[in-house]
């Protein structure tokens, strides 16, 4: 008796997702879709952006060093008429380049690892960005 109920039953659930199927189906192929609501979507090609007027190098300090110092020098050469800012964790610094472009600064650095981020900022609005990584440590290697 209970093995006749457990075959009734699945039977009975096949026959129900046959015809739930067939229903799904032939409503889906009589679904008409009006033209008005299609729309054409067109994507226009990206056009390139010219590179800055502005310009910045980095002497020092190298990207990825590791120093025993908790001052730090950083210094490079970007236009003479453009605003420097030197940005650590703990401290900003705002500098003017000489008439040349040269800039340098110390900055003090926090234990571990720290971000240097040198933005060069032109007249105009335009700035260019650099970041280095420098790990300070007093260990001995």
């Amino acid at each position: 008796m209970k093995k006749e109920k457990l075959i009734l039953s699945f039977i009975a659930t096949l026959f129900g997702l046959l015809v739930a199927g067939i229903a799904f189906y032939l409503f889906q192929t009589t679904k008409i879709v009006p033209n008005t609501t299609t729309k054409t979507v067109s994507i226009a090609s990206p056009t390139p952006t010219g590179s800055p007027s502005i310009s910045l190098t980095l002497d020092r300090p190298k990207d990825e060093g590791v120093v025993d110092s908790k001052t730090l020098v950083v210094s490079g050469k970007t236009q003479s008429n453009a605003v420097v800012v030197v940005l650590t964790d703990s401290s900003e610094d705002v500098i003017t380049p000489s008439a040349k472009g040269n800039f340098s600064t110390t900055v003090n650095l926090d234990e571990g690892q720290n971000i240097l981020e040198v933005i060069s900022i032109a007249p105009n609005g335009e700035s260019v960005t650099s970041k280095k990584t420098i790990t300070y440590s007093q260990e001995e290697f």
